[in-house]
């Protein structure tokens, strides 16, 4: 996607309540959005309502637009956020456990999206070379082979409880490592936290 001509421009016009130069910024970005609403929703009619809540985001902060350099990871990082935000609730929810069996039993990806995926997968084993050996042993345990806590502690000959501190450490490192260097990957988060991304 080419960057919008004289795009600091509209926002500036934005930020003063242009509802005009807001429908060429939507009508630009909007299917980018949602491309990236439906790789995370799974599902097209929650892809177009999160995009719809994106952007009246956007409208809403629209004061902070004048001061933004570049728009587009902006936009990004709140089109990512929104989708988390609202993937957490409904891992939360035990009334949404059909929606999320059915969203990790979505295993015929597009070739975009198959690419994506591949080119995720890349990025996450970059950041599980960054853990030190330890964690990056439990990780691969339990992220790669699929052992439980029980399991890894066996195996590394340290407690359960010792297990689970190295993965969740791990996480971390990992989901600062890939917030740091792929902000543009929306499906960074919570394809690393679950089994389905290491099927």
């Amino acid at each position: 996607m080419h960057q919008l001509e004289n795009e600091k421009e509209l926002l500036q016009r934005i930020a003063g309540s242009s509802q005009e130069a807001f429908k060429i910024l939507h009508d630009h970005y909007a299917r980018h959005v949602y491309g990236l609403a439906l790789r995370l929703m799974k599902s097209p009619e929650l892809a177009q309502d999160l995009t719809q809540e994106i952007f009246v985001r956007v409208w809403v902060k629209r004061e902070l637009l004048s001061d933004i350099q570049q728009f587009r990871p902006w936009l990004n990082t709140i089109s990512r956020n929104m989708a988390l935000d609202y993937l957490r609730k409904k891992v939360a929810a035990p009334s949404n456990e059909e929606y999320m069996v059915n969203f990790f039993s979505d295993l015929t990806p597009s070739a975009e999206e198959n690419l994506a995926l591949k080119q995720l997968e890349g990025a996450i084993r970059q950041a599980v070379d960054q853990l030190s050996p330890q964690l990056k042993t439990a990780f691969t345990l339990s992220r790669f082979q699929g052992l439980t806590h029980m399991e890894i502690a066996q195996r590394m000959n340290i407690s359960p409880i010792t297990s689970k501190s190295h993965l969740v450490r791990a996480l971390a490192i990992i989901r600062k490592y890939l917030e740091e260097h792929y902000p543009d990957i929306a499906l960074v988060v919570i394809l690393y936290l679950t089994p389905f991304f290491f099927n």
